[in-house]
């Protein structure tokens, strides 16, 4: 009997691994909000709406306190030279008009290029976020003083151990008024 011919044996490429979709996975919260926003920034001018969300870090705390970005405006069919437009208390808009440079400069660091050219300036009311005073450390029992003293250490602690001690006498000295 004749055998069949043998057939060329086939190299196996490691197949490439399919990118799974996960339906219920988690997400960051700043993740599942920029597809929410995206649409709205950009109807405002703002083609990445991290200039929006980022607006403290990009220009720190003391001027993004005082200030927001309300719009981002291209000329037209252009990624550079575009003007910011900022809302600013009236007190405010004096000082801003003399850091526009400094802000400017700051803005395009963070696209990397220099995306911003001017700064408009706009006045008016802006939001401001209340912060609660903070609390304040309570004198401890001896049996609590004793009792921190034994579970961190006392003397010469570690910048971490004098962190948890803190914390430790600011956590026991607001349960005393609640008992």
């Amino acid at each position: 009997m004749a055998k069949a011919p043998e057939k060329p044996a086939k190299s196996k490429k490691p197949a490439a691994k399919k990118k799974t979709y996960r339906r219920y996975k988690t997400l960051s919260a700043a993740r599942a909000a920029s597809s929410l926003l995206s649409p709205a920034m950009r109807a405002k001018g703002f083609a990445q709406a991290e200039v929006v969300t980022r607006w403290p870090q990009i220009v720190g705390p003391e001027l993004a306190g005082s200030c927001v970005p309300q719009r981002l405006i291209f000329p037209r069919g252009e990624k550079i030279g575009a003007k910011l437009v900022i809302r600013c208390s009236s007190a405010f808009a004096t000082l801003l008009e003399h850091k526009a440079p400094h802000i400017i400069d700051m803005v395009n660091r963070f696209f990397g290029y220099g995306a911003v050219a001017r700064l408009e300036i706009k006045q008016g009311p802006i939001r401001t976020i209340k912060r609660l005073p903070a609390k304040e450390k309570r004198p401890l029992s001896t049996k609590d003083d004793k009792a921190l003293n034994r579970l961190v250490g006392n003397g010469d602690l570690s910048p971490l151990k004098e962190a948890v001690k803190s914390l430790g006498e600011m956590v026991l000295s607001n349960e005393e008024t609640t008992k």
